[in-house]
């Protein structure tokens, strides 16, 4: 790989590799936590059409060379390019074919509303969320996209954007970020995803415990200086392979503060799955009994 070759690499790519993932974007491109130091706020953003980046916490901007000379600690391009191709896991003597940085479609004529739409409340009814926990968290997104209108149960995050759910569509409105229900409690529970959180709600769980929902696995960086103060974590997480990663990390920074709660249903995907296929034992248990 030259050097032309290594600096078509998406900046955007670069930084998955090494572990960071967007927090929002806006009209020029991707806002990230930055990779040169600790952060609460993220101030590093990438403009993946020129494929350039800046720090405004720093002041500093460049290209991929200069921004894994920052991260290297080095001002040798060619232990640059070596750290690039390191970082990418990629031969060097093998062309790399950047995938193109694609505009999402923005959201129009948004309105949040009370959580009243029958389709929605029947969708959360068939995974065993009644909707009165459903309306105590929830709220009914109308929005338009490609001219078309469209509705979802939303679920509000840390920097008032909304996990949207309906039964043919699962996705959000920007930004992303956790959710803390932050109620002054020695423990704290830890979902994946508000769906499990309100499975969760509906088994007791969350009785006496904050709650984090993570709202996607790639956010529990945002959640570990929020963990600090808690004396246990209590994970709902899925089994599958992320979850355990999450799990194992958490256990890695806090040890035996960390309890794995997905012990609790072994044999599902999700504590969502465990839910409805309870709910659906009990129904056919009570039709025997008839």
């Amino acid at each position: 790989m030259n050097i032309d070759e290594i600096r078509q690499i998406p900046l955007v790519d670069f930084l998955n590799h090494l572990g960071y993932q967007s927090t929002g974007r806006d009209s020029k491109g991707l806002w990230f936590y930055s990779p040169l130091r600790s952060e609460r706020k993220p101030s590093f953003h990438v403009n993946p059409k020129k494929n350039l980046w800046y720090d405004f916490g720093s002041g500093n901007g460049g290209d991929i060379f200069s921004l894994a000379g920052e991260i290297a600690g080095t001002t040798d391009f060619i232990r640059q390019a070596e750290f690039i191709a390191e970082k990418m896991q990629l031969p060097v003597e093998k062309p790399y074919k950047p995938m193109p940085f694609v505009e999402e479609p923005t959201f129009s004529n948004v309105e949040i509303s009370k959580l009243e739409h029958p389709a929605l409340l029947k969708y959360l009814a068939d995974r065993g969320i009644p909707k009165e926990i459903a309306r105590r968290y929830c709220v009914q997104v109308d929005y338009e996209l490609h001219g078309k209108h469209y509705y979802a149960i939303g679920f509000e995050n840390a920097a008032h954007g909304f996990e949207l759910r309906n039964p043919f569509f699962k996705g959000s409105f920007p930004p992303k970020a956790i959710t803390h229900l932050a109620k002054g409690n020695a423990r704290c529970c830890l979902y994946e995803g508000f769906i499990d959180f309100l499975s969760g709600e509906k088994f007791g769980f969350n009785d006496y415990n904050d709650v984090i929902v993570l709202n996607s696995v790639a956010n529990l960086s945002k959640a570990i200086p929020l963990l600090n103060d808690y004396s246990v974590m209590l994970c709902f997480f899925d089994n599958d392979a992320a979850g355990q990663a999450a799990f194992s990390r958490l256990e890695k920074e806090y040890g035996t503060k960390v309890c794995d709660k997905s012990s609790l249903y072994p044999n599902h995907k999700d504590l969502n799955e465990f839910l409805v296929d309870k709910i659906h034992k009990q129904n056919r248990k009570s039709r025997l009994k008839l």
